[in-house]
């Protein structure tokens, strides 16, 4: 049996120690910080769960199946597709864009709202068809151009691209011009595909909780200042300590990662949407917008909100609000209730600001320059996201090649 030092318990390095612990080594984990889950957090606030951005988990990420029990945490999903809103003639007008696939019904519904001409939504299905064939390596195959390059290229009308590409892909890649690696949309929107989107009972922090209980409480050691002498040796507050390797699972370049997020969370007396999906901004493109999406956590899980009460939450981009002059709390919530209140006039000015969040350093940036594999680049025995792609898939898939590794260093 080895010991063996992590440093860092987000959720790279606390899957990280669950397998190595597994694989019979003793495993230590230090955390500069007073808590663990890294991006993945939540706070209560007045009986209700903040999430730290607006996060969801994939039910179709392989790593996530073998690292999480998601019925052990009440997870529930929303509803495959999405709700769009624009401006028409001054009214709000909202549009049900669903999955046909899983719902044929209301897609057969979608087909006839117009929102998205018949050759648009011929070319989801294939570009559906064409994502979920073959393995996931398929997907970081081929040509390594921006995700709007892509879109254009696969014969999308530049009107879908605006109104529904780009309000829900900037929210998740965090970027405004859908500059992404094209490789990363398609193993996103495979995954969509595959899958739900979920949120457990307890919050995005019942992810890296449930592993940190499988771990044990004694081996994860808050508060702690570290620093890495070299792969056997760690000072922990200043006292040198040595291992059998040491783990780096925090990246030391994050101050780089440019890509940043302004979540707002409100309290409403009901929730604005009449259905559980999640709500694009189809004007966030077209017509200078702010908001990226809107959603009600609390219409798919109760618990995040307080009997009679709604959580509202809204994720506006960071350099989209920076492009506008918004840099500080009190302007983008300003911005983001005039956008509102387009959308809900009667019921939003009412809803009372919970929190306002700014997320700096979200994520990487993964532009076309990047070359997006489906392993990780492994550095030394370094962990996290940053190896592979800013994803929780990422952060899990490097989490096991670092854990393989290690475990077969230390065996000899």
């Amino acid at each position: 049996m080895a010991s063996i030092a992590i440093v860092g318990a987000g959720l790279s390095g606390l899957r990280c120690a669950t397998l190595l612990q597994a694989a019979g080594h003793e495993v230590s984990v230090y955390e500069r910080s007073n808590s663990i889950g890294g991006r993945m957090r939540t706070d209560e606030v007045d009986g209700f769960l903040l999430d730290h951005g607006f996060h969801v988990m994939q039910t179709a990420y392989p790593t996530s199946n073998r690292a999480f029990d998601f019925n052990a945490m009440g997870a529930k999903a929303f509803e495959p597709g999405a709700l769009i809103v624009q401006q028409r003639k001054n009214k709000a007008k909202f549009w049900r864009m669903a999955d046909p696939f899983r719902r044929p019904l209301q897609g057969a519904m979608s087909g006839l709202n117009r929102f998205a001409s018949p050759f648009d939504l011929l070319r989801v299905a294939r570009l559906r068809f064409s994502v979920r064939r073959g393995g996931t390596e398929r997907v970081f195959g081929g040509e390594n151009h921006d995700t709007r390059h892509y879109l254009e290229r696969s014969g999308f009308s530049t009107s879908m691209i605006d109104r529904f590409f780009h309000p829900l892909f900037s929210g998740i890649f965090l970027e405004d011009d859908l500059r992404t690696n094209e490789r990363m949309f398609r193993f996103v929107f495979r995954m969509m595909s595959k899958g739900d989107m979920i949120l457990p009972k307890d919050g995005i922090i019942a992810a890296p909780n449930q592993l940190a209980e499988r771990l044990g409480a004694e081996r994860i050691h808050l508060n702690s200042h570290v620093n890495i002498v070299n792969d056997t040796t760690i000072e922990i507050d200043g006292k040198p300590s040595s291992f059998d390797a040491v783990i780096r699972a925090f990246n030391t370049q994050q101050h780089l990662e440019k890509r940043h997020v302004w979540t707002l969370h409100f309290d409403a007396e009901s929730s604005p949407l009449r259905s559980q999906h999640v709500l694009l901004n189809g004007d966030v493109k077209l017509h200078n917008g702010l908001i990226a999406h809107l959603a009600v956590p609390s219409d798919i899980q109760p618990t995040y909100a307080p009997p009679g009460r709604s959580l509202v939450t809204v994720t506006v981009v960071g350099e989209r609000a920076e492009a506008a002059g918004y840099t500080d709390a009190a302007a983008v919530e300003a911005a983001v209730r005039q956008e509102l209140a387009l959308w809900f006039p009667s019921s939003s000015p009412a809803w009372r600001l919970l929190a306002t969040q700014h997320i700096e350093h979200a994520l990487p940036e993964v532009g076309s320059d990047c070359i997006l594999e489906s392993v990780p680049r492994i550095n030394g025995f370094e962990c996290g996201d940053h190896t592979l792609h800013g994803s929780v898939e990422g952060a899990l898939q490097s989490a096991e090649s670092v854990a393989k590794a290690v475990d077969a260093y230390v065996r000899g």
